[in-house]
């Protein structure tokens, strides 16, 4: 943000500027620092599209990371819900299961009454209620098995009862555990989607201000345009007379990058490419392509270490990211001239000359203009 401020202010200094200087001196300046503003607004662009690209990322890692939440809250609550079921089907075993008891103990005590309760046997009332030896034999054998067999069936019962018990209170501390492990991934995954708006909200702030960083581009290209008319106009005068020029970079005929619209490795959309990339070594020689008075030498934003010549009639040649200059603002020099020192200074992806050929201000094509040598 503090070098949006910069660009905003560089772009207020401009507005206050005289709308004409009293020379091509001064217009030039203003050139370049135009040109140096828009290589500042490019830097901060790139820096924008890394961090748009770095909240992406993290956006996309905190989406990941929700659905995994997500995921994991539907199966806790699936899980959460059988747990309930299962607590329902064992509280209703144990209510059977106390059903069962209380029956059993009722029919016990209809048969056994105070026997039951005592658990002692009156061998008397059965002798009594005998009619003889092998019957009272007999009655105390069957009284025996039945308390026994109720007996054994009670604690059985309640064995029962008791391990129901017991699972409903696992199950029990099941849920609530199962439950609380819910809420703490609930509150897990608001957190998440907290900060993913808040990324959300940061990228629509970083998209909001590349887009500021474009409109001042285009700003800054209007301004350059309009010096670029002032410089015109104070250019030396009459028609150009120097023919085909010379090839700038002698032996070295190759073109890296045309004229023309191409792929910008910032903005991922085609701009326009106003010259021609001739590839070099760092320290080749870099000649006049005609006669003329050199109207820039230094540095020059974006071209880096640059070399402006006008040979009259309009027509004026640039060279670009040197890494020596050997002439001077204010220079007369020779077609075939040594003015500078291939480099890879400004915006430059390695060692060439930017060559540019610019008619009555105009960008075009430099190709026909010249001849390899």
């Amino acid at each position: 943000m503090r070098k949006i401020a910069f660009i905003l202010s560089v772009l207020i200094i401009f507005s206050s500027l005289n709308a004409f200087a009293e020379n091509l001196s001064d217009y030039q300046k203003k050139l370049n620092n135009a040109q140096k503003s828009m290589n500042n607004i490019n830097k901060a662009l790139n820096e924008n599209k890394k961090a748009q690209k770095s909240v992406q990322q993290k956006i996309d890692k905190l989406n990941t990371q929700i659905d995994e939440k997500e995921n994991i809250i539907v199966k806790l609550q699936r899980d959460l819900n059988a747990t309930k079921n299962d607590i329902k089907v064992t509280t209703e075993e144990i209510k059977t299961l106390e059903n069962k008891i209380e029956e059993n103990e009722e029919l016990l005590g209809k048969r056994l009454r105070v026997m039951y309760k005592t658990s002692d046997i009156s061998y008397i009332e059965v002798l009594l209620s005998s009619r003889d030896i092998s019957e009272l034999l007999s009655n105390l054998d069957m009284i025996k098995r039945i308390v026994n067999y109720d007996k054994n069936l009670l604690a059985e019962l309640r064995e029962d009862k008791k391990a129901v018990e017991n699972k409903k209170e696992e199950l029990m501390t099941k849920e609530k555990r199962m439950a609380s492990l819910k809420r703490e991934i609930e509150i897990e995954k608001g957190r998440l989607v907290a900060s993913r708006g808040k990324q959300s909200k940061l990228k629509k702030q970083l998209e909001s201000d590349e887009a500021k960083m474009e409109r001042d581009i285009d700003e800054l290209n209007r301004y350059a345009k309009s010096l670029e008319t002032q410089i015109k106009k104070l250019q030396s005068k009459g028609d150009y007379t120097g023919g085909v020029m010379a090839w700038p970079v002698p032996g070295r005929t190759r073109i890296s990058s045309p004229f023309g619209m191409r792929y910008h490795p910032i903005l991922k959309k085609k701009k326009m490419h106003t010259g021609i990339d001739i590839p070099a070594p760092v320290g080749t020689n870099i000649v006049a392509a005609n006669d003329g008075k050199v109207i820039s030498a230094g540095w020059l934003g974006g071209y880096g270490k640059a070399v402006i010549i006008d040979h009259g009639g309009g027509i004026v040649t640039l060279y670009g990211h040197n890494s020596k200059l050997t002439v001077s603002e204010g220079d007369s020099v020779k077609r075939g001239q040594t003015i500078a020192k291939a480099g890879s200074t400004g915006r430059s992806t390695g060692p060439h000359c930017h060559f540019e050929v610019r008619k009555d201000g105009k960008y075009v094509d430099p190709v026909p203009w010249v001849k390899s040598k």
